[in-house]
């Protein structure tokens, strides 16, 4: 990553270099301003002025092996002048999604560059404008390998730029349906599915009965979502929900017809 210069050309010195020669104190705390994850305070020991930055895929580690790191998402310029102190409030989010996430106050060292999958996401959350939800799923997509349908289905708004990004750097295709995670006490986030949300389009220009099943890789009806249900002429749009909380991993598809024309509408998904 090449940061901004500074004046009279002068390069930025990378926060790592800074805290190598121990020109920096850094003291950093969460917090819970809807607007940032961290404040760090950032002090000047040196006898000169120190031009640095915070860059995207940061990390800052956690003083509590129960809490999760967080990761910095939004480049920080800081300029101090000898023995000057600055504190820098960073967007961040949690990276090891079954941890506690930090409360108001809790310390955090100093730490250094998430790994490179870590930093790319982040400089792809920081290269655009997007819901908190979304980017904290994109996270953990990387640092936990959470599936990438936590991150919502495709959609065609500016959020599909993100997904994109997320489905090539983690290898995972683009989500074609959203997926809601399990809570649990004293976890942020479980990463194991609870539920897989659908969206889909019919038409039926005389009406029609409509059945949708939800069928597991060997054929085995796992979920019926409709059964005889009437739709009247038009276009409908449907959301299918499905329970899948406890499933085993594996193969599944949303199959829908209806008695007025031949075929089966398959939409899969994956556990």
């Amino acid at each position: 990553m090449v940061l901004p210069r500074v004046s009279h050309g002068m390069e930025r010195m990378p926060l790592e270099e800074a805290l190598d020669r121990g020109l920096l104190k850094v003291s950093v705390t969460a917090t819970d301003d809807a607007a940032a994850a961290v404040h760090a305070q950032v002090r000047n020991i040196s006898g000169a002025a120190v031009h640095t930055a915070i860059p995207a895929g940061w990390v800052f580690t956690s003083m509590d092996e129960g809490i999760q790191d967080l990761i910095v998402v939004r480049d920080e310029l800081i300029d101090l002048a000898a023995g000057a102190t600055r504190t820098v409030a960073c967007r961040a989010f949690c990276t090891q999604g079954p941890l506690r996430g930090p409360g108001d106050g809790d310390p955090y060292r100093a730490g250094g560059r998430g790994a490179p999958g870590l930093v790319a996401v982040a400089r792809a959350i920081a290269a655009g404008v997007y819901e908190d939800d979304v980017a904290q799923s994109a996270v953990w997509v990387m640092s936990d390998g959470y599936s990438i349908a936590g991150m919502g289905a495709m959609d065609s708004s500016t959020t599909d730029t993100l997904r994109m990004v997320v489905s090539r750097l983690s290898g995972q295709p683009p989500p074609r349906y959203a997926m809601r995670f399990r809570q649990e006490h004293g976890r942020m986030c479980t990463g194991e599915a609870e539920s897989v949300q659908r969206a889909f389009e019919i038409d039926v220009p005389g009406g029609a009965v409509m059945n949708a099943v939800v069928l597991n890789a060997q054929g085995r009806v796992m979920h019926v979502l409709y059964r005889h249900h009437v739709l009247e002429p038009g276009r409908h749009p449907l959301r299918f929900e499905v329970p899948v909380l406890g499933w085993p991993p594996g193969r599944y598809a949303i199959h829908a017809w209806t008695l007025a024309a031949a075929g089966v509408h398959r939409l899969p998904f994956l556990l």
